[in-house]
């Protein structure tokens, strides 16, 4: 065989997704075999099998879904395949799905889950497993059925985003990625449609950060009381003003500007909270939830 034809081989071979590739049948536990045929889902018509939570996962950078379901007798468990466009968009909606993690003893990958639901992160891939009886015997079968599906996955490359947070006061397991508008709502309201120019394609990085004894509002971290910071690194610093302008003007009719500069502003919102936005040349620095008005938008509270 020349090197021609083994270099179109493993380019063709690359190209195969892991939806494609051998999946578990009657390997990973005693009983349980694979009960009809996969279903699968492209960007088109993801919709059909996630209705009403679908957006999310297109704004991340969604590609292919499979979906396997197994049976013992009258016992069920499905496992779903999301390869993602990256290895970010695969944590960014992980991240967004997981809540406080809780990982599952035996998953060689992250993971947080329960007797209902596994959530697993693995290269590009975000993988759910469900019961949808929760019963706590079937667990050690979930977990079996997670690292058997989990064989064929790439690793994939180490997301570094999360180097932009400061990790001074930083809440642990609090940080999360955004995309796009769907993302953000779950941090904050900044305005309709996609008022910060991420368009799907650049990502942001968010963290709740403890109020420490010099903060605004003077509060102490043993009251326990949180803001959020969004830090969103655009590709050079004519994006990211073009992106600050578009949020001056696309701004919350419920969010009322106190002070403004050239490059920044301080805000009050509806809840009577306060806020800000810097922008520091390239990137988009946010303040979310602060109890009391930071005396400018450089301010650090």
């Amino acid at each position: 065989m020349n090197r021609y034809v083994t270099l179109c081989i493993v380019m063709l071979l690359s190209l195969v997704s892991v939806a494609e590739r051998p999946v578990p049948r009657d390997d990973f536990a005693p009983g349980w075999t694979l009960s009809g045929r996969a279903l699968r889902f492209a960007q088109e018509n993801l919709y059909d099998y996630i209705d009403g939570g679908a957006e999310l996962f297109l704004e991340f950078g969604f590609e292919e879904l499979a979906v396997y379901r197994y049976a013992r007798g009258e016992e069920e468990i499905t496992l779903e395949m999301y390869r993602m466009e990256s290895p970010a968009s695969a944590l960014g909606i992980y991240l967004m799905r997981c809540g406080e993690e809780t990982p599952v003893e035996g998953i060689r990958a992250r993971n947080s889950g329960d007797r209902y639901q596994f959530n697993v992160l693995k290269g590009s891939h975000f993988v759910q497993v469900n019961s949808f009886e929760g019963d706590e015997s079937l667990v050690p079968v979930m977990v079996a059925l997670t690292q058997r599906a989990l064989q064929g996955v790439p690793e994939g490359d180490s997301v570094r985003l999360f180097e932009h947070l400061p990790r001074e006061g930083l809440v642990r397991g609090s940080e999360l990625l955004i995309r796009g508008p769907y993302g953000l709502q779950a941090v904050f309201t900044f305005g309709k449609g996609d008022v910060l120019k991420l368009g799907g394609e650049v990502f942001g990085v968010v963290g709740n950060y403890e109020l420490g004894d010099s903060g605004a509002g003077g509060c102490g971290e043993e009251d326990g009381r949180t803001y959020s910071k969004i830090f969103i690194p655009y590709s050079d610093a004519e994006a990211a003003r073009s992106a600050y302008e578009s949020l001056v003007q696309n701004l919350d009719e419920h969010v009322t500007v106190l002070a403004r500069s050239e490059s920044g502003f301080v805000f009050r919102d509806y809840r009577g909270k306060f806020g800000s936005a810097e922008l520091k040349g390239r990137l988009l620095e946010l303040r979310v939830n602060l109890p009391e008005r930071p005396v400018s938008a450089s301010e650090e509270p």
